[in-house]
């Protein structure tokens, strides 16, 4: 069976959708199935244009086949964002159809609603599979999405929670499969003094960590309430962040100093490997996910 998964999304990415989505093709592969994912050709950020192995960036097996769609990125320019969103949008879109009228699948998978909408105007409906992880806030948005789940063979719903909300909103095939994780990532781990030695962190402190992007879609991710629970404990804490971005640490880091906390148990590390992941969690007393919104 062929699959086509299809992301309008840049790759590699610092952000965990990029993660998440070459673990699902190289789940598919696993069991059988004949994975391409097309991504849109984009600019991206000089750390990770060093990275000339998606796989190996990730660490899953190269059991699928990686193809970039060319679109028209201007979001480097840094202006007017989401006119530039837009625009990248829908030329990834226009071009991909043009691509799939060339090329044929038993299934074409994506978490974009735009995606299959336009899709499904090319092919047959029943071969389209939505993942939805989020509900649409925007007018815009939630008219697209609603007509994307009328117009899809099956929606893929990440909580029980979404997909009573998507059938709300028009959806008839649903079924939902959580986010999972792949075991092999965790297996071996040293203990966790020996994986604070292999990362330079105190091995005498009580760490609380934090993994992942410090913001999203204009939203704090959290850490600042986490800051002020630590400031708010008489014991002394150690907080350690992985990810970014780096001027949102920076902020963070002067909340910190704010209440008075040692500079020296304050640790950002920044952005790291996925495959380094698992042994920062080993590293931590804590892992803290203080999301402040969760519908």
């Amino acid at each position: 069976m062929r699959l086509f998964y299809l992301a309008n999304v840049r790759l590699p990415t610092e952000k965990a959708h990029g993660l998440q989505i070459v673990q699902n093709c190289a789940a598919f592969a696993e069991q059988g199935a004949q994975v391409t994912l097309y991504v849109a050709r984009r600019f991206n950020t000089p750390e990770l244009r060093k990275v000339h192995d998606i796989h190996e960036h990730y660490g899953v097996p190269h059991n699928f086949a990686i193809k970039r769609v060319p679109c028209l990125d201007l979001l480097p320019l840094g202006r007017a964002e989401r006119l530039l969103f837009a625009i990248q949008t829908l030329s990834y879109t226009l071009a991909l159809l043009a691509l799939m009228c060339l090329r044929r699948a038993e299934l074409y998978y994506s978490r974009d609603a735009l995606t299959l909408l336009a899709l499904s105007a090319l092919k047959p409906r029943r071969a389209l599979v939505y993942e939805a992880h989020t509900l649409a806030q925007s007018r815009l948005g939630r008219w697209l999405q609603g007509l994307c789940l009328r117009r899809v063979g099956l929606v893929v719903a990440t909580t029980g929670y979404l997909a009573a909300r998507l059938q709300e909103r028009g959806a008839s095939r649903v079924m939902v499969a959580h986010d999972g994780f792949r075991a092999e990532r965790f297996a071996n781990l040293p203990d966790q003094k020996a994986a604070r030695q292999r990362l330079s962190l105190p091995t005498d402190a009580f760490v609380v960590g934090y993994v992942g992007r410090l913001h999203t879609v204009g939203m704090s991710k959290g850490v600042d309430v986490l800051i002020d629970a630590i400031a708010a404990s008489a014991r002394p804490i150690s907080l350690c962040l992985v990810g970014g971005p780096d001027e949102m640490a920076e902020q963070l880091q002067a909340r910190w100093r704010a209440h008075g906390l040692s500079e020296a148990r304050f640790l950002a590390v920044g952005q790291v490997k996925p495959s380094e992941v698992p042994l920062y969690l080993a590293a931590f007393d804590v892992c803290a996910l203080p999301l402040p919104f969760t519908e």
